[in-house]
């Protein structure tokens, strides 16, 4: 990797920030002979010039435009870095926040608005991934938190329980079906479709078929909760979903959820982030949640 220095990358933005080479200098408070060294030395380590040089003026030339842009995303990452650090304040300048599709359908549009509203200072990177992938992502510190299916975590990540989530079976059932509830038996020959194994939803569809006392079916896997969701849509498909991830979607053409026997076990929502200290500096988006979940149907908030 070439070795750029900070005073060359600062140089030069420097440079074009403030239209040339002396303005440059006074605002570093360095002299103008040293801007013009930084800015030949960076352009040593490029191999091409950077600026056109003009009574004391620089303009960027085509290549410099494209180095420039990549100087001015290294800048602003910095400055957040630096807030961060100096703040220590997780909701000012990234927070990288993971979701379930379960959460995210659900929930997270209005919690992105309300964080709006009360964090402008705040900007969200979001990965939506199934829950035992946001369990990886926080034990190797690449997520600040998360909301997902409770799932196992190191220790040092702490967990708050926010609601049980009521699961169904989907599907399009068939004409001239009586009113009984719909058991294992029927479902021989539907296509039945989950995530992964090892995701909550694999892992409640198995324990089902268990409880019914009924060998487990060949299924369909699919690492898209929102496509499992179309192809039943389409009729093409039977599963396991909770019920908040149909009744909170406008958009969704799935009929009611179909009456079964066994029941369905319940799945159980946390928020989960790295505790690096006593402070619960994220405590108040998790709070934020809780009051988006009270209006949601097909979820039991915990106290």
């Amino acid at each position: 990797m070439r070795r750029y220095t900070l005073a060359q990358l600062e140089a030069l933005r420097c440079v074009v920030v403030f239209r040339g080479f002396q303005a440059a200098a006074d605002h570093l408070k360095v002299t103008q002979p040293t801007i013009s060294l930084r800015i030949r030395e960076l352009e040593s380590i490029v191999g091409y010039s950077l600026l056109r040089r003009s009574g004391g003026r620089g303009e960027l030339t085509a290549e410099g435009t494209v180095f420039y842009q990549y100087v001015e995303q290294l800048t602003k990452t910095l400055n957040e870095m630096d807030r961060r650090v100096r703040t220590r304040d997780p909701l000012r300048g990234v927070l990288r926040m993971g979701a379930s599709d379960t959460f995210a359908i659900g929930c997270l549009p209005d919690l992105l608005s309300k964080m709006d509203t009360i964090y402008p200072d705040l900007r969200v990177e979001l990965t939506i991934t199934r829950s035992t992938t946001l369990a990886e992502l926080l034990n190797t510190s690449q997520l600040d938190i998360a909301f997902m299916a409770e799932t196992p975590l190191d220790p040092q990540i702490r967990v708050y329980p926010l609601a049980y989530c009521r699961m169904a079976w989907f599907g399009r059932t068939q004409g001239g079906r009586n009113s009984r509830p719909l058991s294992a038996a029927d479902l021989e020959g539907q296509r039945l479709m989950t995530l992964p194994v090892n995701s909550p939803l694999h892992s409640l569809m198995v324990q089902w078929f268990e409880a019914a006392q009924h060998p487990l079916p060949p299924l369909s896997i699919c690492n898209s909760l929102a496509i499992i969701l179309r192809l039943i849509n389409a009729g093409h498909a039977w599963s396991i979903l909770p019920e908040c991830f149909t009744l909170s979607n406008e958009n969704s053409k799935v009929s009611a959820p179909v009456v079964v026997a066994p029941e369905l076990p319940m799945l159980k929502l946390c928020a989960a982030y790295r505790a690096e200290s006593n402070v619960d500096t994220l405590l108040p988006v998790v709070d934020l949640v809780k009051g988006i979940l009270i209006s949601k149907p097909g979820l039991l908030p915990l106290e």
